[in-house]
């Protein structure tokens, strides 16, 4: 369910010196990024109803069937992903750096970063840093090579290309010089732009975007996103015969990035109740059948208050709670904590489409492993309850 997002406003305290333009400019940004948001909820709902019904009936389906159904699906993917980034870059955020494999990342965001750089800008992507891991904030290092890829658009009034490599390679204290980088294997990401003529003739109109504020703005966030992960920043500008931005991420240990593919065994369903609290029927429903056809014991709530009242009148113990975070009069939080005091043992996975903005009263992140970004597959919500219940 959307919310309205509360925020204070970035020109407070500024008073009579802000430049109205800047202060209508901020606002509308703001304007943007909140409809971004509740478009987004809504969208995020209705997918999880077409994905829902049409793995319901994959389950059911012959084999002729099959084949319509998992393109329904792929394309289905496709859109939520979309819907997800515009989210995601839409709103202020936490950090919140996790393991992650960059080209897998580059590969997703590949026809996005097309779209950005338009048809007078080619892209050419070469990963050659595969299974190579980075902890980091994957939506902050999309947003610093979103921001690149604009830099190289913006310098490029003739057109030309852009290419974006990986590779893995090892730095040692004279490479990192002054930066708080420790020597070591990091994975580099090279951002190159090629102007389709080597020496444009430069005008006041277009002016070289190395003498820009903005994209001088642009760069020092990139700098601190990557300072963030322990990283380091390379940059080489040459206006008239190309540019080069060189982003270095330290990689993961081989061990600590199996440790965190570690999958434990699961439980089998038999005699496991859930209880699933989610006030919009297209999601709540479909998943509650979908959990039954797994074997699981399923109960279903709408809101709350609802909640404790059918499990006061089952006479069945509850294993695992299921509730949307973001609910009228009682979120999911207060759900869980209700429940809790006559289930103590009571495991909990929180469903969110924007899991972002909705941490517990205490103000502490809620861990990975126990929420589940809307719309998803209800294969991944089975498998989310058996980790649950293995653990």
């Amino acid at each position: 369910m959307a919310t309205p997002v509360t925020h204070k406003s970035r020109v407070a305290g500024t008073g009579s010196q802000a430049d109205p333009r800047s202060v209508l400019l901020i606002q509308k940004s703001e304007l943007i990024g909140e409809l971004a948001q509740a478009m987004a909820n809504q969208f995020n709902n209705i997918m999880m109803a077409v994905t829902g019904y049409a793995e319901l009936e994959l389950k059911k389906a012959g084999s002729k069937e099959t084949k319509s159904l998992e393109r329904v699906l792929t394309h289905a993917t496709q859109a939520t992903f979309l819907i997800q980034k515009l989210l995601d870059f839409s709103r202020a955020r936490a950090a919140s750096p996790q393991p992650f494999e960059l080209d897998q990342s580059l590969n997703e965001i590949n026809e996005l970063l097309r779209e950005l750089l338009g048809e007078h800008t080619e892209l050419f992507l070469t990963l050659g840093a595969k299974s190579q891991i980075i902890h980091a904030d994957r939506i902050e290092v999309e947003r610093a090579l979103f921001a690149l890829a604009v830099v190289v658009r913006n310098s490029m009034t003739g057109g030309g290309k852009m290419t974006v490599s990986t590779s893995v390679v090892d730095l040692d204290q004279a490479f990192i010089g002054t930066d708080a980088a420790e020597p070591g294997t990091f994975l580099a990401l090279a951002v190159e732009c090629h102007p389709a003529d080597a020496r444009p003739k430069r005008s006041a109109k277009h002016k070289n975007f190395d003498q820009s504020q903005t994209v001088n703005l642009s760069l020092a966030a990139v700098r601190g996103i990557v300072k963030e992960c322990g990283g380091l920043v390379r940059i080489s500008i040459d206006p008239g015969a190309g540019s080069s931005f060189k982003l270095y991420f330290p990689v993961l240990a081989p061990e600590a990035a199996l440790e965190q593919d570690r999958t434990l065994p699961r439980n089998p369903a038999v005699a496991r109740t859930i209880l699933v609290v989610e006030d919009d029927d297209a999601v709540r429903v479909p998943a509650s059948e979908f959990l039954m056809m797994e074997g699981f014991k399923v109960l279903q709530a709408r809101t709350g208050g609802e909640a404790l009242n059918v499990v006061q009148q089952s006479r069945s113990s509850l294993d695992i709670l299921v509730t949307d975070i973001l609910m009228p009069k009682m979120n999911g939080h207060e759900v869980a904590a209700a429940l809790r005091e006559q289930h103590p043992d009571l495991k909990v996975l929180y469903i969110s489409g924007d899991p972002g903005r909705t941490a517990p009263p205490s103000g502490a992140r809620i861990p990975a492993n126990v929420t589940l970004r809307k719309p998803f597959r209800l294969n991944i919500l089975r498998d989310k309850i058996h980790d649950l219940l293995s653990e």
